[in-house]
């Protein structure tokens, strides 16, 4: 909440009345604005993704995926890494299941995919 303190105990109230001053002052979220690499332009306030100026249909994994690389392109990851970022932490997941999306993600992406395999270290986005 900020600077704003609530002393305890405290009422669902107080609580609510907290959480929206905090937000009043804070302002308005603005949206991210599109990420870009190559051909492929990815748009994470409407979630959409267009590679060549033709829509590409991503899962809500595949886009993460996809929106995490592209937001920190040339920096390799490894597969833990992918996982937190596009799964959550402890989530549960392999690392093989980074390598499956991965792949998917590189066919709806077509050829000239910027994802590039870092063997034995995991992932990176090529710019």
């Amino acid at each position: 909440l900020g600077d704003h303190r609530v002393d305890r105990p405290f009422g669902p109230r107080v609580l609510v009345g907290a959480v929206a001053e905090a937000l009043r002052r804070g302002g308005p979220a603005e949206a991210p604005g599109p990420l870009r690499a190559g051909r492929i332009a990815l748009d994470p306030g409407d979630r959409t993704a267009d590679v060549g100026g033709r829509r590409v249909a991503l899962t809500v994994t595949e886009f993460d995926l996809l929106e995490f690389l592209m937001a920190n392109p040339g920096r390799v990851f490894t597969r833990e890494q992918l996982l937190d970022a596009a799964w959550g932490p402890g989530a549960g997941a392999g690392s093989r299941t980074v390598d499956v999306h991965v792949a998917q993600l590189r066919a709806k992406l077509g050829e000239g995919s910027p994802i590039r395999t870092v063997r034995g270290v995991g992932y990176v986005l090529d710019t």
